[in-house]
């Protein structure tokens, strides 16, 4: 793609971006904004569920790699696994905040049929429910460990209400090292979950194309200064893709 003057959003796993120069080709190419797995927080949780492209990596260093490429960050994140408290949904959020995670999605751990953590769970008797409307990670549909349903439900919902406060925004915001790069964080991260009803409202009324100069501008480049003498400079985008890195 690079050459092509488009700009696209992506994913990746997190050693992906850790390892080799993967990502900086990315950017090269017109990467502005990357889906991240970074799953918990909790070293344990990521060894309970087999998440090794997690396990001992730098979530900081990623941050900070992605950051002076000038590309933003959708971090995902899990909560009830079984080292989750009741602290949780509060480290969490810091933590995103604190490290300037432009977006953030979050999600009640769903063992779905089929996989090795729905075997378990059925063993362990700790299934709650065979609604399979509720199987979508926004509901609790077995019992965790170490919390009450209630209370995963709760913190989850807390989690993206506090997250996407205006105050968390403009504080994430100021994470960046240059008043652009802060402007574009606080513009993308209110335009991802403030604007919701105008977004779907462009969408029923087929109007997206009308805004694209719009997101083209919130997505063009912008790097930090050390980055700025190892990258070319792309030319504006004509078109927004979504590709998996």
């Amino acid at each position: 793609m690079k050459g092509m003057g488009r700009l696209f959003q992506g994913a990746a796993t997190v050693d992906s971006i850790l390892r080799g120069d993967l990502i900086e080709r990315a950017a090269e190419a017109g990467l502005r904004s990357i889906f991240v797995g970074f799953e918990t927080l909790a070293p344990e949780n990521l060894r309970r569920s087999n998440k090794r492209q997690n396990l001992g990596r730098d979530y900081k260093a990623v941050a900070d790699r992605l950051h002076s490429l000038g590309i933003m960050i959708n971090g995902s994140f899990v909560f009830g696994m079984d080292d989750d408290r009741e602290d949780v949904f509060r480290r969490t959020v810091d933590w995103v905040v604190e490290h300037g995670i432009t977006t953030a999605t979050f999600h009640i751990q769903t063992p779905y049929p089929g996989t090795a953590l729905y075997a378990r769970m059925q063993r362990e008797g700790r299934m709650l429910t065979r609604d399979w409307n509720l199987f979508d990670t926004r509901h609790v549909v077995y019992r965790p460990a170490q919390l009450k349903p209630e209370v995963l439900k709760e913190g989850y919902d807390w989690a993206y209400q506090e997250f996407y406060r205006w105050s968390s925004i403009a504080r994430a915001s100021l994470h960046h090292g240059t008043l652009k790069h802060q402007a574009k964080h606080f513009f993308y991260a209110s335009g991802w979950k403030k604007f919701e009803p105008v977004w779907d409202l462009m969408i029923r009324m087929r109007q997206l194309t009308h805004v694209t100069p719009l997101l083209e501008g919130v997505l063009s480049k912008v790097t930090s200064a050390s980055a700025k003498s190892k990258l070319p400079v792309t030319e504006k985008a004509d078109e927004i893709l979504r590709v998996a890195v």
